[in-house]
C-alpha cells in the first residue's frame, strides 16, 4: 500500500547507450578471392598499412597479366615506331650528303669541261650528259632539302608524342601491377580492429566487407534504443546524463528517428563537451534521462496504475471495509517509477500494488 502524497514529479528514464566512434572505416575486399593469410585477430591494435589479411583470385591474376602484356606490346610498338623514324632522319641526312657531294662534284667537272667544249675539242652529247647530271642532283638535292627541313619541324615533335605516350603506357603497366595490391587487405588507419570474421579457406566476395578500424582517439556519439511511449519525449537537443567509470558525462541528443522497429527508435547522442574516452565500438554506459519537472504533483507509484477498456485504473484502499475498490483516474505523466495522478485520487489516499494475471477483473478485492 502506498499513500498517494504531493511532489515534485520527476520524469526520468534510466536505459543505456552504446559507443560508436566518429572515425570508423570499413574495411572490404575490393576483387575478391579466397583467404590464405590472416595476419591479425579481432580487437588488435594496428597500424595504417599493416597486413590484416591476403587473397588468391587466379582469374584477376591472370586478367592483370594480360593487360600488362597488352600494354607493353603496345609501348614495344611506340620504340619501334620511333627508331624507324630516326632511321628515316638519318638514311634522310645521309642521301642528301651524297647528293650533296655529287652536285659538286659535276658542277666542278662540268665547269672544267665548259672551256673544251666550247674550243670543240670536247663533243657535244658528252657535254649535254654532263648537264643532265648537274640538273638531276640538284633536283635530287633540293627535293633532299625539302624533305630533311620538313622532318626537322615534325621529327621531334612527333618524338615527342611517343615518349609521352611511352611514359603514359609505363605509368598504366605500373598502376595495372599495383592492381594485386588489392589482394592484399591493410589496414587505411592507425586504430583498433573491429571482430574480424575471415578465416583462412573462405571465399570473399568483391566488396564484402572483412572488419572495421576504428579510431579510439577521436570523439565518440552515442545511440541508445528508446519504447515507442517515449517517441514525443525524446527531442533533439535536450540534454542528458551518461555514467561511465563513475563519472557523469553530459549529453545532447542529436536526433531522434521517428522509424520504429519492434516497438523501439533510436536517438543519437553526442559529447556535450569534446572530450577523449577510452572506450570501445560496442561498449555501453548507463543513461539517465531527465523527460521533465512537474512540482507539487499528486503522485503514486507507477506499478500501482494499470489500463482496462481505454482506461486508466488504481486500485484504491478502503481502510473502513479492509478492501480495494477499483478506481478509474485520470494520469497527466507517467515514469518509469512515479505518475501524476490529475483527477480520480487525493492526497493522503492510499493505493494497492498487486502482482498477478487475474486481479485486474475483480471490481473489489478483500483482503482478510
Amino acid at each position: 500500500m502506498h499513500v498517494a502524497q504531493r511532489g515534485t514529479f520527476t520524469d526520468t528514464l534510466v536505459t543505456r547507450a552504446v559507443a560508436i566512434p566518429n572515425e570508423s572505416v570499413i574495411i572490404a575486399s575490393e576483387r575478391g578471392g579466397t583467404v590464405i593469410e590472416v595476419r591479425q585477430n579481432a580487437s588488435n591494435d594496428v597500424k595504417k598499412g599493416d597486413i590484416i589479411a591476403r587473397l588468391s583470385n587466379d582469374d584477376f591474376v591472370l586478367q592483370v597479366t594480360s593487360c600488362v602484356a597488352d600494354v607493353t606490346e603496345q609501348t614495344n610498338n611506340l620504340r619501334n615506331i620511333r627508331r624507324l623514324l630516326e632511321k628515316d632522319d638519318l638514311d634522310t641526312r645521309l642521301a642528301r650528303q651524297d647528293s650533296r657531294f655529287h652536285l659538286e662534284k659535276i658542277d666542278k667537272e662540268t665547269a672544267r669541261k665548259k672551256t673544251l667544249y666550247e674550243r670543240g675539242i670536247l663533243e657535244k652529247a658528252t657535254y649535254e650528259q654532263l648537264l643532265d647530271e648537274l640538273a638531276h642532283w640538284k633536283t635530287r638535292y633540293a627535293i633532299l632539302t625539302t624533305y630533311q627541313e620538313r622532318q626537322d619541324r615534325m621529327l621531334p615533335i612527333e618524338l615527342a608524342e611517343i615518349a609521352a605516350s611511352v611514359k603514359h603506357l609505363d605509368t598504366l603497366t605500373r598502376l595495372i601491377e599495383s592492381g594485386l595490391d588489392k589482394l592484399v587487405i591493410t589496414a587505411p588507419i592507425d586504430g583498433i580492429l573491429s571482430p574480424l570474421t575471415i578465416k583462412m579457406g573462405q571465399q570473399i566476395k568483391p566488396g564484402e566487407k572483412v572488419a572495421n578500424v576504428d579510431n579510439p582517439h577521436t570523439y565518440y556519439y552515442f545511440e541508445a534504443s528508446f519504447s515507442e511511449y517515449y517517441l514525443g519525449k525524446i527531442r533533439p537537443h535536450d540534454r542528458v546524463t551518461a555514467n561511465y567509470a563513475g563519472i557523469d558525462i553530459p549529453l545532447i541528443i542529436a536526433s531522434a528517428s521517428s522509424v520504429l522497429e519492434n516497438g523501439k527508435f533510436l536517438a543519437k547522442l553526442t559529447l556535450a563537451h569534446p572530450q577523449q574516452l577510452s572506450l570501445k565500438r560496442g561498449q555501453s554506459l548507463d543513461l539517465c534521462v531527465s523527460l521533465g519537472i512537474q512540482p507539487d504533483a499528486l503522485l503514486i507509484p507507477a506499478k500501482a496504475v494499470f489500463f482496462e477498456t481505454d482506461e486508466t485504473w488504481v486500485y484504491r484502499y478502503d481502510g473502513k471495509h479492509h478492501r480495494a475498490v477499483k478506481t478509474p483516474v485520470v494520469i497527466q505523466r507517467q515514469g518509469e517509477t512515479q505518475s501524476q495522478v490529475l483527477s480520480g485520487l487525493s492526497a493522503g489516499q492510499q493505493v494497492v500494488v498487486l502482482t498477478g494475471s487475474n486481479v485486474e477483473k475483480s471490481n473489489i478485492i478483500k483482503f482478510e
